[in-house]
């Protein structure tokens, strides 16, 4: 499966078309990160959550490059476990870390760690659906949801995730109702398909182009 996008730092792909910010997934995105310093209760935890997505995040740099090298495939499934046992305790001692208790960025480096690791998924997308809407980003909530599904072998709702294939290329995961798949990406937060696309082939990734609806080829 694919790493998590950032933006922020997608935006600034020179082979892609800017990110409209005016757009309404955009204004949903903006919407969920928008905070007021200090607006949670425990800012002991955040800073533990953030330095775990930093971590996270450090080894997967040039992710889209590496991603079918086997030795680095194995270094991340080291550390992932690792932050998966981590993740594992905040969630025994703690719940799912929310917009309330961490902030919207603390709540976004839980549910990064959670997107890395099988192990959690299916427990954390069961809290999540407990919980009321605002309190966790929409758009790590639909990708994680995307992920358990096509684990469980079922057709995915908003198109994030792809499967590397022995052509060493990644291929997309059948989506179901793919004429609105746009529409529940632009509720979730997340920019259209085609541009999707063509900002993971920004980072490196080969992405087989034949396997996508036909609407959504760069």
């Amino acid at each position: 499966m694919l790493a998590v996008v950032p933006w922020a730092l997608a935006a600034q792909s020179r082979t892609c078309a800017p990110l409209d910010t005016t757009a309404a997934w955009a204004q949903v995105n903006r919407a969920w990160s928008t905070e007021s310093p200090g607006g949670w209760s425990n800012d002991s935890l955040r800073r533990v959550l953030l330095a775990l997505a930093d971590t996270d995040q450090a080894a997967r740099k040039d992710f889209g490059a590496r991603a079918t090298d086997t030795i680095y495939g194995r270094q991340l499934m080291a550390l992932d476990s690792t932050l998966a046992r981590r993740m594992s305790a905040i969630l025994d001692r703690f719940g799912l870390p929310t917009r309330t208790v961490v902030g919207a960025a603390g709540a976004d480096a839980a549910m990064l760690i959670v997107q890395h690791n099988w192990s959690l998924q299916e427990r954390v997308l069961s809290l999540a659906d407990s919980l009321s809407r605002g309190q966790l980003s929409p758009q790590a909530v639909a990708m994680l949801e995307d992920r358990v599904r096509v684990h469980e072998g079922r057709t995915q709702r908003f198109g994030t995730q792809f499967t590397l294939g022995p052509d060493k290329r990644f291929h997309f995961a059948p989506a179901e109702d793919v004429a609105h798949l746009d529409a529940r990406r632009a509720e979730a937060g997340m920019p259209p398909m085609r541009q999707y696309v063509c900002l993971l082939e920004s980072t490196g990734l080969r992405v087989d182009r034949g396997s996508l609806p036909a609407g959504f080829r760069p």
